[in-house]
């Protein structure tokens, strides 16, 4: 890339990323001396470099495999509900009503009742910005300078942006035509995930969206960040705006049933607690609409832009033609339009295609051919044979796509041929870059443009705080996996351990650590953090001393119902939140019993339950023994406990959080 060419786009990217390494001396020595010293000087500072790099990529890593396997969660909860389809008469007829009305539509009259932004009025005590008349650029500006400052929108005033954007999507087709012979360029924006700081940076450093001035944001929009209804609402407003300059793609964040878990919901209920059923509709709905990838004529280059990925059954010209809005959710598969509960061959195959196209990965190993997406338990993983075969078939040049964070904010892939762009810089504690990518009428190849929002600066910390400002996030995260499966754990360590010594061989203890926790990573590497080891081996019980699951509110004569409720905890909470259709945060004993035996058939395989088990698991959550269960109180109070700090037996083990630098307009 042209470092001309960059300086134009992002001064201040350029300026940071066109550095090179520098090194001062700063001892004042003979020349001799001073060549001697300076050669062994910079011979530490590489080896320094090099050390710190090593542990940057082993903690990447671990980062990358906790980050597939939490999406696991994910894909046994769309197995579950495609069970439930098939035989709903497993639960209460209330409990299935709840969990299959997740999958349909939202009746059209109703929601329009309900949200009708005429309807609803301001208290005079609101303080934050006001929409009168249309929305205009004004607007879009007066909204990204209340959103800086932190204040929250009123629920009027976004069931308005959601109207408006919710007519302009509904007129689209199911994927965007975008011909940058007229646009000129087009800055394609990856994950933000509720990070507004990168979004306002991105605005800031590259121009705010404009006729002259296109974006396209490719996909998960919402969920882990704290911003997800501001960064949701700016981008609508932006489409309203200049809807022949801004483009939007569905990620597989954007569906109501993996909000549930990742935070957007919980954001929404918080926020808005009197309207909160009512907008959850209209986002579900919005979500649905969202076209599900671009096409870029961009001269000589044709681009698709898609979320996750493609697979070797994609078509798209039945990706074109198919009635989108069908799949609120990519978790439940929809109805049949036959009415009956299976869906044909043709609509399974096209619920599939929908599946790749959010939630497909390029090949790790760069295999031939596509194969079941281990890591994410759904969709696929797609080789480079697969994306050759893609491009030529739709006469296509590059395939740019997002779901996956990268260290460096993208990554090329296949040759060159697939792009993936990730916008949402330190990710969930990490320390990736944030990348954008722009793309101009007839240029062979795209710029890409680096950043992070933060103002913590790396390079001015010592070596083992930037090992650990990184690690922390993703070793805290480990530590949960490994104390949520002790007993498994124990029972596998005791099992090998044949002679009773407490130890095991190195490869013996990697083997069940890689069983029972199904994440493949350098767990010899690894061991120094995790256990005490000597000359006859791992001392496999220290991996867990220090650590206690722990809760105090429940009392219970199993312990090893403590270490499936936190290993269940998301589940409960998405099973939880589909059957408290009301948002009331409460549901009955009757009703969590149901969702605990849906978990044990789909653990178990059979129909057989433990109802003594069962009973006890819904006393526990039962917490003020009023007959009914509020699933939010008992996930606060739940907690790993860090028992090496002296003094601080009783605090949850917290990780610093970092600073998030917001870019002033």
């Amino acid at each position: 890339m042209n470092s001309s060419k960059l300086s134009q786009i992002v001064p201040q990217a350029a300026s940071v990323l066109g550095q090179p390494d520098q090194f001062k001396m700063v001892t004042r020595l003979s020349s001799m001396s001073a060549d001697k010293s300076a050669s062994k000087i910079q011979a530490a500072f590489r080896n320094h470099q090099a050390r710190l790099k090593l542990k940057k990529q082993a903690a990447w890593q671990i980062h990358e495999k906790l980050e597939y396997s939490s999406e696991q969660t994910q894909a046994k909860l769309k197995d579950m509900f495609e069970r439930l389809l098939k035989s709903s008469d497993l639960l209460s007829p209330s409990v299935a009503k709840s969990l299959q009305k997740a999958g349909l539509p939202v009746e059209e009259k109703e929601l329009l009742r309900l949200t009708n932004p005429d309807n609803i009025p301001v208290e005079h005590t609101y303080q934050g910005p006001r929409i009168e008349g249309p929305i205009t650029r004004k607007t879009f500006v007066d909204l990204i300078e209340a959103f800086q400052h932190g204040q929250v929108l009123h629920e009027k005033y976004v069931c308005q942006i959601l109207h408006q954007a919710r007519a302009i999507l509904k007129t689209l087709p199911n994927f965007n035509h975008i011909d940058l012979s007229n646009l000129h360029h087009i800055y394609i924006i990856g994950d933000l995930h509720g990070q507004l700081a990168d979004l306002l940076h991105i605005f800031n450093a590259n121009g705010l969206p404009a006729t002259d001035n296109s974006y396209i944001f490719n996909g998960d929009f919402v969920d882990r960040g704290r911003n997800s209804v501001e960064v949701l609402l700016l981008l609508l407003a932006a489409l309203i705006v200049f809807p022949s300059s801004v483009f939007l793609n569905r990620g597989n964040h954007e569906d109501i049933m993996v909000t549930v878990r990742y935070g957007f919901q919980n954001e929404v209920n918080q926020k808005y607690p009197a309207r909160k059923t009512p907008l959850l509709d209209l986002f579900k709905d919005i979500f649905s609409w969202l076209p599900i990838y671009s096409y870029v004529d961009a001269g000589k280059p044709k681009i698709m832009i898609v979320h996750g990925g493609i697979s070797d059954r994609v078509n798209l010209k039945k990706i074109n033609t198919l009635t989108r809005n069908r799949y609120v959710s990519i978790e439940v598969q929809p109805e049949s339009k036959s009415g009956g509960k299976r869906l044909t061959p043709d609509e399974d195959s096209e619920y599939r295609q929908i599946q790749d196209l959010f939630w497909s990965d390029p090949d790790p190993h760069n295999r031939q051919g596509c194969r079941k997406n281990d890591a994410r338990k759904m969709a696929c993983f797609f080789g480079p044979d697969i994306t050759e075969q893609f491009l030529n078939k739709y006469n296509l040049s590059m395939l740019i796509r997002s779901h996956q964070v990268k260290q460096e904010g993208y990554e090329f892939t296949h040759d060159r041929k697939v792009l993936t762009v990730f916008s949402a810089s330190n990710y969930c504690g990490g320390s990736n870059w944030g990348a954008v990518v722009r793309w101009d009428y007839n240029e062979q190849e795209p710029w890409l443009i680096q950043y992070k929002t933060e103002s913590v600066e790396m390079e001015k910390l010592s070596f083992n705080k930037q090992v650990t400002l990184f690690e922390d996030p993703v070793y805290q995260s480990l530590v949960e996996k490994i104390m949520t499966n002790k007993s498994l754990l124990q029972k596998e360590f005791e099992k090998a351990d044949k002679n009773k010594t407490k130890h095991l061989p190195l490869t013996v203890w990697s083997e069940i650590m890689a069983t029972v926790l199904q994440i493949d990573l350098p767990w010899l590497t690894l061991r120094s953090k995790l256990v005490q080891e000597d000359t006859q081996g791992i001392l496999y019980n220290t991996m867990f001393e220090g650590y206690i699951l722990d809760n105090t509110k429940l009392q219970m004569s199993n312990p090893g119902i403590m270490e499936d409720l936190y290993m269940w905890k998301d589940m409960l909470m998405l099973l939880f939140n589909l059957i408290d259709y009301n948002h009331s945060g409460f549901i009955s004993r009757n009703e969590f019993s149901d969702v605990v035996k849906l978990l044990l058939r789909g653990e178990n395989g059979t129909g057989d339950v433990n109802e003594a088990y069962i009973e006890e698991l819904s006393s526990a959550m039962d917490l003020d023994k009023n007959g009914k269960i509020d699933i939010n109180e008992f996930l606060e109070s739940f907690r790993i406990v860090n028992v090496k700090d002296a003094g601080k037996s009783n605090q949850q083990t917290n990780l610093p959080k970092k600073k998030v630098q917001n870019t002033n307009f």
